[in-house]
């Protein structure tokens, strides 16, 4: 055979293929969102256990991490605060409760309030509210693409009198429309690893 047209055969045959990520089998919005809290809880067991490998394994290679009065920044600057956080004597340890999921069969949202508890136990010494997103990657595991953080609940409705446990709605009746008040700046990442 000719080289000219075995190549063109081999090229041919690999176009008809499927893309990596759509060999994934189907599923539907409700296993989506049930893999995805499973994944969620394997991830608050490995920050307790301060297991860096499967913690930083529910997110993505290109996740973009957001942090209300601070620069967004991807996975390589994650994967260093961790490090350095599990490094430390007894740090305290965020640990996220989800609060609502909207899913659907390509993408999962969490929404979640997230406390930073002493590693004994005990009260937070901070809460702040936030929405992962997660999408299936090429090897069919959901992670994190987007997390979206906000130093302060309060923040995003306008107030603290309008806080509410629940995701935010929109309320048409309004006769203005609500705007996010900035009380505090967060000028690095220190809260949310806890350092002080």
């Amino acid at each position: 055979m000719r080289p000219i047209p075995a190549c063109y055969a081999l090229l041919c045959s690999v176009a008809c293929l499927p893309a990596f990520g759509d060999t994934c089998p189907a599923q539907s919005a409700d296993e989506a969102s049930a893999q995805v809290q499973a994944a969620f809880a394997t991830w608050n067991e490995a920050v307790v256990h301060k297991d860096l490998d499967k913690a930083m394994a529910i997110f993505s290679q290109s996740l973009r991490f957001q942090v209300q009065g601070s620069p967004d920044f991807g996975y390589p600057r994650l994967l260093a605060n961790y490090t350095a956080n599990y490094a430390r004597d007894n740090p305290p340890l965020w640990q996220g409760f989800v609060e609502s999921v909207i899913s659907s069969t390509e993408m999962v949202s969490l929404f979640t309030e997230w406390k930073l508890l002493p590693e004994g136990g005990g009260d937070p010494l901070k809460e702040y509210r936030g929405v992962d997103v997660f999408q299936r990657e090429g090897d069919c595991a959901w992670r994190i693409v987007a997390s979206l953080n906000y130093a302060d609940g309060s923040t995003v409705a306008g107030g603290s009198r309008d806080y509410s446990p629940g995701p935010a709605t929109v309320d048409s009746a309004k006769a203005r429309p609500r705007i996010a008040l900035r009380e505090s700046v967060v000028r690095d990442l220190d809260f949310v690893f806890g350092h002080h």
